[in-house]
């Protein structure tokens, strides 16, 4: 196949509540490329959760998405419904930011891993159960054929979310989507998950987005970056590229954020001063202009489109210059 694995093109996706319309995502579009990272970060409540979640197919009633999500050309939401989750099923694996609540509590796991390969892979009750034995041993679950009859709250937090990754990697999918798969747990188990989703996805060939609002994490494993604010996407670009020259003010106040070795002990850490936008009523134009101290006048009026050459692409009316970048 040519061209990207996953192509997303103008996503949007409003949650209706009983305090009116969350517009969560807006006009988002992005491509993945087999064997490529790609990074997604920006604040909690930014939309990164809800994107993920919407090119996966994993939404709720009153999710009202549109746009298209296209795996090698083909729209899911056009397909009969059965044939859709099919191809969801089977293509996309999604690892969720909590194993507690991503995993049935009265199940056992060896039932949890091996249902999706027995509808989606037409394995037999052997065949399947030899296989979850492999996928838990792959993600480093000591003893796995005990395992198999053992519940979540037998395991700590670090196995649960390896049992969630073997449940991901079970049909074998072409994208894997990790929805800050990291978050609940300690920095040296944070290290092996993502170790080991890195390697799976590169002995497998597979397309990973990483979801993350921990900058380091996605500056060490991505090949691409797209940063997220009010539901949009204001930057996207080669990982290096957008990390050592940022565009957009509000990745650069993202990154000015971030804690330094260098810094002296006991400083004042640095913050984005204001408010992320209100998602029932956001802003008319850019949606950081209210916390921008460059803004100007018209960026409270449109929302500006992305553009930048070589593939580093922003949406800033009043770019940082390039001329004053410092290496990071």
């Amino acid at each position: 196949m040519t061209g990207p694995l996953l192509a997303v093109r103008g996503l949007s996706c409003h949650i209706d509540t009983a305090a009116g319309t969350v517009r969560a995502v807006e006009d988002v579009s992005l491509s993945v490329a087999r064997g490529q990272v790609l990074g997604v970060v920006g604040e909690s409540g930014c939309g990164k959760s809800t994107l993920v979640r919407a090119i996966a197919g994993a939404f709720g009633p009153g999710h009202r998405v549109t746009g298209e999500v296209l795996l090698d050309g083909v729209d899911p939401a056009t397909l009969p419904p059965a044939r859709a989750r099919r191809l969801r099923g089977k293509r996309i694996g999604m690892v969720f930011q909590d194993p507690m609540t991503a995993l049935n509590p009265v199940v056992p796991v060896g039932r949890q891993l091996t249902e999706g390969m027995r509808h989606h892979l037409g394995l037999g009750r052997g065949e399947a159960r030899e296989r979850a034995v492999d996928l838990l041993a792959q993600v480093g679950v000591p003893d796995p054929v005990r395992r198999l009859s053992h519940y979540p709250h037998q395991f700590s937090g670090g196995l649960r979310q390896r049992v969630t990754i073997a449940i991901a990697l079970s049909c074998e999918p072409d994208l894997l989507i990790a929805d800050e798969a990291t978050t609940a747990l300690d920095v040296t188990v944070q290290r092996q998950i993502l170790d080991l989703l890195a390697d799976l996805a590169g002995k497998r060939g597979m397309a990973m987005i990483l979801v993350s609002h921990d900058l380091a994490v996605v500056a060490g494993r991505a090949d691409h970056v797209a940063v997220m604010y009010g539901g949009r996407i204001v930057e996207r670009g080669r990982a290096a590229a957008v990390f050592t020259t940022p565009r957009h003010r509000y990745t650069e106040a993202l990154l000015a954020a971030v804690p330094r070795l260098d810094q002296a002990p006991h400083s004042r850490l640095r913050v984005i001063a204001g408010a992320p936008p209100d998602p029932y009523d956001p802003p008319p134009g850019c949606p950081f202009a209210a916390r921008c101290p460059h803004a100007e006048p018209g960026c409270g009026a449109t929302v500006p489109a992305l553009s930048g050459v070589d593939g580093h692409e922003h949406a800033c009316l009043v770019p940082v210059p390039v001329a004053a970048q410092e290496v990071r």
